[in-house]
């Protein structure tokens, strides 16, 4: 659990269809809803040792997905050009990001 929550909660929007269901369930209740492990371990009838490994591999999973297809950072660079009123660097953001390989 490497990463804050505001930045995990950022990666689960955009990833979340991609994670298990036990770990989309586990992430969405620690990072959105701020619950303790033990918290989640009651709600879902599973251990807190069992909870914790559901958001550490959930972490995993959306930090190698955004390091792959960097969705989050898109949507991040887009929204400070858009607010800037840059076109010329709105159309930078998308060159690099349709150029990427």
């Amino acid at each position: 659990m490497a990463l804050t929550k505001l930045r995990l909660s950022r990666l689960l929007d955009t990833y979340n269809r991609l994670l298990t269901d036990k770990q989309r369930d586990a992430l969405t209740m620690y990072c959105d809803c701020d619950c303790s492990l033990g918290e989640i371990a009651d709600d879902k009838g599973i251990s807190r040792q069992g909870v914790r490994d559901a958001i550490v591999k959930g972490e995993a999973a959306l930090i190698r997905y955004e390091e792959a297809l960097g969705l989050c950072a898109l949507k991040s660079d887009l929204l400070v050009a858009l607010q800037a009123d840059d076109v010329a660097k709105l159309k930078d953001i998308l060159l690099k990001f349709v150029n990427k390989e």
